[in-house]
């Protein structure tokens, strides 16, 4: 089996109990460290396996030995749960489930409510229904996220790596379909200077209060333009990597209940930041945010750019130079604004408006994204294509890293079903 149907197979076992049509006949197909696997479960991975391209070219006892072997598996995973003490809270799905929901919506450009409609529609549940089935799947990602996260952790593969990879499974790479080409320019809307330096001025009286004795979470709630306000600036648990890197250099440097002697700047503005409790795998912050917010003249300013830019802006050269100078896009402005190819019903929902009705070649008006003007233009589309190192590198390390990461967790695997007792039941 190849690698991209391996990963498709077992995202299917995962969900399919919450998917599956009735099965008349149940029993148990066997038991993994006193967790079963109900024969209906069995009998539904099996159906789709069978459907499969690869599943179609066994025998039907290679089939059935493939499905349970990967039951098994995943049994042998979650009893990893429990033996490492991985605990996933409530709350944490249910922030992940209403995330879902709303991409769902916003992909689809409709109201929760006419979400709602269409689940009871095609799947013929209720909304309740629905988020208890994703809760359910939810909780599973997270939970053998973080197996694989302790166990195998990130890998970083070398050019070699992926050079490899991609001679070993071109052929069953998934193509793109209706894809197009784009590039980009990121124009943000910069405060001006003397709003940045007014702005710190009052941060650095509200710490010379803070120096007087003054509660943090007080002058927090009565000054932080920041939704955690509310709770004295409290923002929470963050693991590394997940907060702007200027606050997390500061977090570094403090002990337990400090705060920062100066404030610290990021694109929002100006924070006065502070440990409030550390844990192997991140720490908890607050802060009192004092926004830098841009003014009308400032506005007026990248608005004229980006309309001349769009208007002048005739070649591909051309944009590629412009994206070089002016971008603050940093992931792509090295290279000439260049972002990729993109399937259409992939895209980035706030991409797919802009971009519509452009023909190749040509330039989008500048569009407002996350706080920043932006100017697309269409390199190329095409119907069906095929991916390439010299085009999709990103996209096909990013392959690489995952077929690694699943080699070393299969290894693990096989030692750690060797430390469970399993007992197979299943007759026919």
């Amino acid at each position: 089996m190849n690698f991209f149907s391996r990963v498709i197979f077992a995202f299917c076992a995962v969900a399919s109990f919450a998917l599956a049509e009735p099965v008349l006949m149940e029993g148990v197909a066997a038991v993994v460290d006193g967790k079963p696997i109900m024969r209906s479960d069995f009998l539904n991975s099996l159906y789709k396996f069978q459907e499969t391209p690869e599943g179609s070219a066994m025998s039907e006892a290679d089939q059935r030995q493939y499905v349970l072997d990967r039951l098994i598996e995943e049994k042998v995973l979650l009893s990893r749960i429990d033996r490492d003490s991985i605990v996933v809270t409530q709350g944490e799905v249910d922030q992940r489930v209403n995330s879902h929901l709303q991409q769902l919506a916003a992909g689809q450009n409709i109201t929760m409510a006419t979400l709602e409609k269409a689940i009871r529609a095609q799947l013929g549940m209720s909304m309740a229904q629905y988020r208890d089935m994703l809760s359910k799947q939810i909780r599973s990602n997270i939970e053998m996220a973080r197996v694989r996260q302790r166990h195998v952790g990130a890998i970083a593969p070398t050019r070699k790596d992926v050079e490899n990879f991609y001679k070993d499974y071109k052929d069953s790479i998934p193509r793109q379909y209706n894809c197009v080409f784009l590039s980009h320019i990121q124009l943000p809307i910069h405060p001006d200077s003397a709003i940045v330096d007014s702005v710190r001025k009052i941060a650095e009286t509200l710490i010379d209060t803070l120096n007087l004795g003054m509660s943090f979470e007080l002058l927090a709630k009565a000054h932080s333009q920041d939704s955690s306000a509310a709770r004295g600036g409290d923002l929470g648990y963050y693991k590394r990597g997940q907060l702007d890197p200027a606050f997390e250099r500061v977090l570094d440097q403090l002990k337990n209940g400090q705060y920062a002697a100066s404030p610290v700047k990021t694109a929002l503005g100006w924070h006065i930041a502070r440990v409030l409790g550390r844990k192997e795998d991140g720490v908890r912050s607050a802060q009192i945010l004092l926004r830098t917010i841009p003014t009308a003249a400032d506005t007026a300013k990248v608005i004229a750019l980006a309309d001349s830019l769009q208007a002048n802006l005739k070649t591909g050269e051309a944009f590629a130079e412009a994206a070089r100078k002016y971008s603050e896009d940093k992931s792509s402005n090295y290279a000439g604004g260049r972002l990729g190819w993109f399937q259409k019903n992939e895209m980035v929902p706030a991409y797919v408006d802009p971009v519509a009705n452009l023909q190749v070649g040509e330039v989008s008006k500048p569009v407002m994204i996350d706080g920043a003007y932006h100017l697309f233009r269409l390199d190329d589309s095409r119907q069906i294509r095929e991916l390439t190192l010299e085009e999709d590198f990103g996209k096909i390390e990013m392959m690489t890293a995952s077929h690694l990461e699943n080699l070393k967790l299969q290894e693990l695997i096989k030692k750690w079903r060797q430390q469970v007792h399993i007992e197979i039941r299943l007759t026919e």
